[in-house]
């Protein structure tokens, strides 16, 4: 926090200098009602100017506290804002800065948590604390000083109360940190049961559950309360022990003025001005205890920025070190979730113009190879390198000037169609960009909107189908113009015809990318220089389409069985036994697999 304030300490020295002006104006009329009762006491004819002088030095201690106050919130206030908008800066400047493996790993929700919220706890406690927690800290001191000014008996007498309070509140309350502990627990279990009803609501009435959801959501709202009211239970008598032994000064105070009096060691107006200062000399510690109750969030907030602004700019490597022709290579790659191993011993190589193919079953590692050859991941042990240069070692700009990653989970800005497709490369020329476009078999879509390349689209894409949006990816990554192109299932929007035409036109159009493309099916792929099978994360089997078809079982399988399904027909009544609409059966899955 104290490195989040550079260059802002002095405005912040400031406020808390006038909130010291507005604290000893807060005393000022505690001062004047003395005097007053002194004058009643001592020289009562005297009484009419003296109360007079008082009421103008009040209106005066009134307006210079109410305007001390104003000037401290406004420059806290000021400060604090400025300083969340440098912080929010800096996050941002860091996260452009990060590595994508990094970025990747933290989850937008988290990263959306520092940059937002945390930053937005900032302000309560820079705007607010400084000043209330400041004056909450100075008063009593100053009114302890006054006190021992006054007589240092009588001080005694008004702080012992506060050992005496915090000791009874101690004992009355011991326990109650676990009691809050599970009290956050059943707000964190409510909240998402909660959520949980609310989303799946129509999912639950599908089914006819919306009942017994909603009973649980009961439950669960009667076991909160049920824990509020035994919190509450426990706590209140605790805290009202508490404050009720913080005002109980007087019971010290007066007895012992009294008999101070009558040996004529202070006067009654000193025993009154001793009983006034008392009433709120622990006063503002609640705001202390309210403020350390407050800490906790705050310091979290703080300790999930901190590895995002420790984030250097990274090893770079110079332009000159990759150049074409390249060659990405993994060389036993191994990686894991966890406890669960993905990838094991992996190794493969694209070549500059070279066309290769991964196949594999859901969950064999396909898209996870990807997204190390992309830069998205880091192996958890063997090397992606690019020309001998491991990945990783990338910086960014480099990394993007040589490797594009299209998959089928698309992100569109809001913007025009056009924008979303320059995003890659600003200054990419309008044949270059159609160009792009016909080859991912996007012109007839964008030419058939409203506005053509115009069209205004929102965030996400909400306007497109996301067969469209894989469409308009798939052209933004071509505009890239990099060495290597990846395509995970970026094209599950096409059919076989236009996935065969796409693959066609992707060759013809751009000879000298090193393609890699994860796919479920082999539409086209028959042209592929190279085909790896992916099993339980190993690469059983690679080669050309001739190739697999003898030696792989499981590519001879899927392509015998792609083959199969194009050829399911409708015949009619007349073309079949029996009555009615039927259809020719291919064989089954292990009929294909035994031939």
């Amino acid at each position: 926090m104290f490195q989040l304030m550079a260059g802002r300490r002095i405005a912040l020295l400031a406020a808390l200098l006038v909130t010291l002006v507005a604290v000893i104006a807060e005393l000022v009329p505690f001062w004047l009602l003395f005097r007053a009762i002194d004058a009643l006491l001592v020289d009562p004819q005297d009484l009419p100017s003296t109360l007079l002088s008082c009421a103008v030095w009040l209106l005066v201690a009134l307006l210079l506290k109410y305007l001390a106050y104003g000037v401290a919130y406004l420059i806290s206030h000021h400060t604090a804002y400025a300083i969340m908008a440098d912080t929010r800066q800096r996050l941002v400047s860091q996260l452009a800065a990060a590595p994508l493996h990094w970025l990747l790993a933290q989850g937008a929700g988290a990263l959306k948590q520092s940059v937002i919220q945390d930053v937005e706890r900032m302000e309560a406690f820079i705007a607010h604390h400084t000043v209330e927690v400041t004056a909450a800290v100075l008063a009593p001191l100053v009114v302890t000083g006054l006190l021992f000014w006054v007589d240092w008996r009588l001080a005694l007498a008004v702080l012992a109360v506060g050992p005496l309070a915090f000791v009874s509140a101690s004992i009355v309350m011991r326990g109650s940190g676990q009691e809050h502990e599970r009290f956050n627990r059943a707000t964190a279990d409510l909240s998402n049961v909660t959520v949980e009803y609310l989303r799946n609501m129509p999912v639950m009435k599908i089914f006819c559950h919306a009942t017994s959801g909603f009973r649980l959501l009961q439950r669960r709202l009667r076991d909160y309360y049920q824990l509020t009211e035994d919190i509450t239970r426990r706590t209140v008598p605790g805290w009202s022990l508490f404050t009720s032994v913080l005002g109980a000064h007087m019971l010290l105070v007066l007895p012992l003025g009294a008999w101070l009096e009558a040996r004529d060691e202070v006067s009654a107006a000193e025993v009154a001005l001793a009983v006034m200062l008392g009433a709120g000399v622990f006063r503002p510690m609640l705001k202390v205890s309210r403020f350390f109750m407050e800490m906790p969030g705050i310091f979290a907030g703080l300790s999930r920025m901190a590895p995002i602004l420790a984030i250097g700019a990274g090893p770079r490597c110079g332009a000159s070190q990759i150049e074409p022709p390249v060659t990405l290579a993994l060389d036993r790659v191994g990686f894991a979730y966890g406890p669960r191993s993905i990838l094991e011993d992996v190794s493969l190589s694209l070549t500059a113009g070279s066309f290769n193919v991964l196949l594999g079953p859901s969950g064999s590692g396909k898209s996870t190879i990807a997204q190390i050859v992309a830069g998205a991941l880091v192996p958890a042990s063997g090397t992606a390198r690019i020309n001998g240069v491991e990945i990783q070692d990338l910086g960014d700009a480099e990394r993007a000037a040589l490797i594009a990653l299209a998959t089928q989970d698309v992100f569109l800005f809001s913007g025009t169609i056009r924008d979303n497709l320059r995003l890659a490369r600003p200054t990419v020329s309008e044949a270059q960009l159609r160009r792009a476009v016909e080859v991912a078999q996007a012109q007839t879509l964008i030419e058939a909107l409203p506005d053509g390349y115009e069209t205004q689209v929102s965030e996400l894409g909400a306007r497109l189908s996301g067969g469209e949006r894989q469409r308009i990816a798939v052209a933004r990554a071509l505009l890239a113009d990099t060495q290597v192109l990846v395509l995970d299932e970026a094209t599950a929007f096409a059919d076989s015809l236009t996935q065969r035409a796409f693959f066609q036109a992707l060759r013809a159009a751009y000879p000298d990318k090193a393609l890699l493309v994860v796919a479920h099916r082999l539409y086209g792929i028959e042209q592929a220089d190279q085909i790896l099978v992916l099993e339980r994360g190993q690469v059983t089997d690679r080669g050309t389409h001739a190739e697999l078809l003898r030696s792989s079982v499981y590519y001879r399988a899927m392509w015998r069985r792609e083959q199969q399904i194009e050829e399911w027909t409708l015949v009619a009544d007349d073309e079949r036994p029996g009555s009615g609409i039927g259809w020719n059966r291919p064989a089954t899955p292990t009929e294909v697999v035994n031939g």
